[in-house]
């Protein structure tokens, strides 16, 4: 799925169901704090993610919890994945369910890949999911409620 196809489903969605949407986002992340932040902790992240939150920020996102770069959110990726760091050695974690399962993209040589992994802590274990990228995991986490 592509940024403009996200974009076309979200603003479909919000039409169609405003209430979605009524819990607070994080603030948008700008150029300059994406490329810190990954400076900050030797990373590339995926294309997607950055597209996502130069857009829409993070935090609450209709039906998910997309972690930002909002130093001020509760949900900000750069604390949340220090306090974790024991459970995802070459994974960096992006949303949870609430149950402590997280989800995550996988790290290889200091990239994050797109596709979309999950932290089973029942049985402490990774799997790959089968969501090609952020954008296919929220259309289908986050949106496709009805």
């Amino acid at each position: 799925m592509t940024l403009t196809d996200f974009v076309n489903l979200v603003t479909e969605t919000e039409q169609t169901h405003p209430v979605w949407f009524d819990l607070n986002a994080d603030k948008t992340a700008s150029d300059r704090a994406i490329v810190a932040s990954q400076q900050s902790l030797g990373l590339r992240f995926p294309n997607e993610y950055v597209q996502f939150i130069k857009k829409y920020g993070g935090g609450y996102f209709a039906f998910s919890i997309v972690y930002s770069l909002d130093n001020a959110s509760d949900f900000n990726i750069i604390e949340i994945n220090k306090r974790k760091s024991s459970l995802h050695k070459n994974y960096f974690l992006f949303s949870e369910n609430g149950c402590g399962d997280f989800y995550a993209f996988k790290i290889v040589n200091n990239c994050c890949l797109p596709e979309v992994f999950f932290f089973d802590h029942e049985i402490s274990a990774w799997s790959k999911t089968n969501y090609k990228n952020l954008f296919s995991f929220l259309s289908e986490v986050a949106l496709a409620h009805s």
